[in-house]
């Protein structure tokens, strides 16, 4: 009570020493007015009195509001009426000055009430600007723990169905419905990330993180992932790569995925016939280069009053009764377009498809992407290989659901697996186990994976331990303050067990036998070469020309067993082109090694 006391004490003496300054400020500027009016400007004589003194009352008023305006305006006022004694001149003679005298209060008066709108003004932006600041950690509060809560139990459904497709003991029929229950898990897994991910742009907490990227693996995962779904309408998805196009370059990868992902995905999902086309090429505008993304389909198309809100959140053209998702996956595809420095257009006419044109800045490097130096497996485990350590892995996790999917994993590899249910548990275990590496969770009860992983590097042998995280937050920016205390890496849920065991592989250097084994030294299998194709004679090439064009099947099958012959790498990516229809970008090479084409043999 006596401090209670002593604060109000304290607080009451502040705002009379606060007045009482504020007291003595309007009384001295008024004297400067004065002063002013005096000299140097005395050659007015009688004329205009008041001419210093609207600007004192100006400025009292706009630092310290409508009262304090006023008193200086009454200031003013008495000093004009008893000027005489001073100048030995009287300001105030007959009515005139009186109306004067008038018109300079109520001019003093509108003054201070417009100041005081201003400070008030201020104040309510300050105030909105704090809310704002609030609502936007609020959001990003609500993300993180939204993207706990649906990621997590995701991780464990998707994860649970793989492992049960991958027993041979399931039938057919069981297999059917894991497929569905996976499918469904991955469709839900894209809607929350949608959402998520528009939250992420209004609450500003998305950014670049350029990197070099192989473009053209990129595309080709990208229409090997969607070929299942076009292939299920019974449509064609054609890949076109201009001859020219660079294949390494410093973008967002994971952004400029998600860009075209969400574009084919949008055409193959608007599209009842005919197909869907991909084509990728680069553009030179100054010094600056572009990569040029166009998706075109031959669907339903978007009439004119659509398209100007096509790109806008929760938009989704045509009948949306009848249409699937969150109407986000373009208002994305803007936003990650502009962020990257470009944009995105679309010409479109009802009933006769759509084309869309997303142009982003990029730059050729000669540097090669990490995912392809690494050179990491990517078939499932089957088991560690034969003579290497017993390596021992502790589990901080407390959902039972991902504990015993991550222990089911890493047990069928032939790990030793012990498991901790909180951050506090990990600790004491961490002691008592040494384990060689670590799968944290990073929001746990009683103590949280950051806390732990600061303990446990603090401890005698936590320097040599692996620690990767694996969290459900939709921020990968967080990734830094994971790292900052000890951290080695972190793997977001839901995740693939290939992710897991290739995270292992790399921090520990551990050995795995695989299904099928399969490097990623494959830049060459897959990707057609002009190199590839001048070996050929030019008999053959200006064969498969003529065949492309007239489109005859029949003769492309008896060029491919020549081919074969001769190359037999080349003849399986040729093969691969033609039962996808990618005629074009085939024709394309062809004709830019082969000058001599000729345009008509008649």
């Amino acid at each position: 009570m006596m401090v209670n006391n002593i604060s109000q004490h304290q607080t009451i003496h502040y705002r009379m020493g606060k007045v009482f300054l504020r007291l003595l400020s309007c009384i001295a500027i008024v004297g400067v007015a004065a002063m002013l009016r005096v000299w140097p400007l005395q050659n007015l004589e009688l004329r205009i009195p008041y001419v210093t003194f609207y600007p004192a009352v100006m400025i009292v008023a706009i630092y310290y509001g409508v009262w304090f305006g006023m008193l200086t305006t009454i200031l003013s006022a008495l000093t004009i009426f008893y000027w005489s004694p001073v100048v030995n001149k009287a300001f105030i003679v007959d009515a005139g000055d009186w109306l004067g005298m008038a018109v300079f209060l109520v001019n003093c008066g509108m003054i201070s009430l417009v100041a005081e709108g201003m400070i008030r003004a201020r104040k309510r932006a300050r105030i909105a600007q704090r809310q704002a600041e609030a609502a936007n950690q609020a959001k990003s509060v609500f993300l993180s723990t939204m993207s706990h809560e649906l990621r997590t139990p995701l991780n464990a459904i998707l994860g649970f169905s793989n492992l049960m497709r991958n027993d041979p003991n399931i039938t057919a029929e069981q297999h059917d419905n894991l497929d569905i229950i996976n499918r469904s898990g991955e469709h839900l897994l894209t809607l929350i990330n949608d959402v998520l991910d528009m939250s992420k742009i209004e609450a500003g907490r998305v950014v670049l993180e350029n990197k070099p990227c192989d473009i053209e693996r990129l595309a080709d995962s990208i229409v090997d992932m969607l070929e299942v779904r076009a292939h299920e309408k019974g449509l064609q998805l054609l890949l076109e790569k201009h001859p020219h196009l660079p294949r390494f370059i410093i973008c967002d990868p994971g952004k400029l995925r998600q860009i075209i992902t969400n574009l084919v995905g949008n055409a193959i999902k608007y599209t009842l016939e005919g197909g869907v086309v991909l084509r990728l090429d680069v553009k030179t505008k100054g010094r600056d280069l572009n990569l040029i993304i166009e998706v075109e389909d031959s669907g339903i198309g978007i009439s004119k009053t659509d398209q100007l809100h096509v790109f806008e959140p929760f938009v989704q053209v045509g009948k949306t009764a009848t249409q699937k998702g969150t109407g986000l996956g373009l208002a994305i595809v803007r936003e990650y377009a502009i962020l990257m420095g470009g944009n995105i257009t679309v010409d479109s006419e009802l009933g006769k498809g759509s084309l869309f044109r997303a142009i982003i800045p990029i730059q050729v490097t000669d540097a090669v992407p990490e995912e392809l130096l690494e050179n990491m497996p990517s078939k499932d485990v089957i088991t560690l290989e034969a003579g290497q350590d017993d390596y021992r892995v502790l589990i901080v996790e407390d959902q039972l659901e991902n504990q015993l999917l991550l222990q089911k994993l890493l047990k069928d590899a032939g790990f030793t697996v012990v498991i901790a249910e909180n951050g506090a548990e990990g600790v004491k275990l961490f002691q008592s186990f040494q384990p060689h590496f670590i799968w944290m969770d990073r929001r746990m009860p009683v103590m949280d994976g950051l806390d732990a992983t600061q303990h446990i590097r603090a401890m005698p042998g936590g320097d040599k331990v692996k620690i990767v995280a694996v969290t459900a937050s939709a921020f990968s920016e967080q990734r830094d303050e994971m790292l900052a205390v000890g951290m080695d890496d972190f793997v977001r849920k839901p995740y693939h067990p290939a992710e897991i065991f290739d995270c292992m592989a790399r921090l520990l250097n551990v050995r795995f036998t695989y299904k099928q084994h399969e490097t990623a030294n494959t830049a060459g299998v897959h990707i057609l070469t002009k190199e590839a194709i001048a070996l050929l004679p030019d008999s053959l090439r200006q064969a498969l020309i003529n065949s492309l064009i007239l489109g005859d099947s029949q003769q492309l099958t008896e060029l491919l067993h020549e081919i074969h012959l001769q190359d037999e790498n080349l003849a399986k990516i040729l093969t691969q082109q033609f039962e996808n229809f990618n005629y074009l970008p085939v024709l394309n090479i062809l004709e830019s090694v082969d000058k001599n084409y000729p345009q008509d043999s008649h």
